[in-house]
């Protein structure tokens, strides 16, 4: 009886564990593959390093962000955190 219960417990906590952490990392990691992947030109975005700017090209890997008037950098496409004026989708529950 003794290992049913702790069979049982291990279980739950594996359960729980999923449930609260790898699900949730899962749905963000979708989220910020499909806001790359959307990614446009005259985008204004913000990367994960802080800087704002506006993309100028894009390329399979990587952006061309104009971060000042004729100062453009080339970032990777995994680097853009956010794009400004477009709302986040909402967080689904299930």
């Amino acid at each position: 009886m003794g290992a049913g219960i702790l069979l049982v417990y291990i279980i739950v906590v594996i359960a729980v564990f999923y449930f609260l952490m790898i699900r949730p990392q899962r749905r963000r990691r979708e989220a910020q593959r499909a806001l790359i992947s959307a990614v446009k030109k005259g985008d204004e975005v913000v990367t994960t390093e802080g800087l704002l700017g506006t993309v100028r090209q894009v390329r399979d890997d990587f952006v061309v962000l104009e971060i000042a008037e004729h100062k453009r950098v080339r970032l990777l496409k995994s680097a853009v955190a956010q794009v400004r004026g477009r709302e986040a989708p909402p967080a689904r529950r299930s």
